[in-house]
């Protein structure tokens, strides 16, 4: 993969990071008081919003230390591994759930949006659920070797730790952010409206 190609897909998985926290946050309110599947969906837009975020980062740092001399190529892909393991389980619930919340929906309405929506939605779960089969053994064994095989000489795994925990944090920090601050900008819907939709699209 050349360098072009892999910061274009980079730059590709933040906007839809940024996209979902926006969109989260568009429903944030209404969906906190509906409560029931809607609050679900929305705990799951926002968890793949920092997912997608976390990932990114950790990626950028990762690489940020290693051109810098603070990780070794070891410890690099130990890092990537990592968080690897530790992203990808909420990464393949949210987008399960995300799925079939799609479906569920173009299913009801027939729109042409809604299943292209549905459609590309099963691309990228399908591929994430792929990619898990086949790369997350591998990875957890790597993870689990470079932390508990019995290497003498373990002075990056400290700053992998710390990496990872930073990327997380500020991957749900600024999804968070996003929400809070869209949300806080959305008008409530009047009792009228919110009926409509309700009977538009039930639960």
């Amino acid at each position: 993969m050349s360098t072009m190609v892999f910061f274009i897909l980079i730059g590709l998985n933040v906007a839809i990071s940024l996209w979902n926290a926006y969109a989260t946050g568009k429903c944030w309110v209404e969906a906190k008081y509906a409560g029931g599947w809607p609050r679900f969906m929305a705990w799951m837009g926002a968890t793949m919003a920092a997912s997608g975020l976390s990932w990114c980062i950790l990626i950028f740092l990762v690489l940020l230390c290693n051109s810098l001399g603070k990780l070794n190529t070891y410890w690099t892909n130990v890092a990537l591994d990592l968080g690897y393991v530790v992203l990808i389980p909420g990464i393949l619930l949210s987008g399960l759930m995300i799925t079939i919340d799609s479906w569920a929906r173009a299913f009801r309405t027939r729109k042409v949006l809604d299943m292209g929506i549905a459609g590309y939605n099963s691309f990228a779960h399908i591929y994430n659920t792929y990619n898990a089969v086949r790369g997350f053994g591998p990875a957890f064994s790597s993870v689990f070797k470079a932390f508990f095989g019995g290497k003498d000489k373990k002075d990056g795994a400290t700053l992998v730790i710390l990496l990872v925990i930073l990327s997380l944090a500020a991957g749900i920090l600024i999804t968070a952010a996003i929400i809070h601050h869209v949300a806080a900008h959305e008008k409530l819907p009047s009792y009228e409206e919110a009926y409509q939709r309700l009977q538009a699209h039930p639960a």
